[in-house]
């Protein structure tokens, strides 16, 4: 299971909140295929997943374009990569099902990218957002 952990937070509430949250979902669809769940389920809550992915990424980047983040640009292009290999992710597993397979790769894609992210492009938003406080 994934773990939110102090050094993942960027000290801007609303973010680390949702980062939070979404580590929920994201351990949620791992739990699924864990305990092989069927499909309607699983797709649940997938589209939960996806769904708030696509509500953070637009709260984020409408807190950054606010702010005047100079890297907006390059992060709204981070956001829509990532939500095109979701997209690519999950029309896999719809033609495949669930899997253990189709969780392994939610832990290489999704995991991987979302600690990446948050520990060095997220990490530098929130810097920028605490210094103009």
């Amino acid at each position: 299971m994934l773990e939110f952990t102090p050094d993942l937070e960027i000290n801007v509430p609303n973010i680390d909140g949702q980062h939070r949250e979404l580590f929920k979902r994201i351990n949620d669809v791992l739990a699924m295929g864990e305990k092989s769940a069927g499909k309607e389920e699983t797709d649940k809550t997938l589209r939960l997943l996806e769904d708030y992915v696509v509500k953070h990424f637009g709260d984020e980047e409408a807190l950054q374009k606010k702010s005047g983040y100079p890297k907006y640009e390059w992060h709204c292009e981070q956001h829509k990569l990532f939500l095109e290999d979701f997209k690519k992710l999950k029309s896999e597993y719809e033609k495949t099902g669930p899997s253990m397979e189709f969780t392994l790769r939610i832990n290489k894609s999704v995991i991987d990218w979302l600690l990446k992210h948050i520990k060095f492009v997220d990490t530098e938003l929130g810097k920028f957002l605490n210094s103009k406080t």
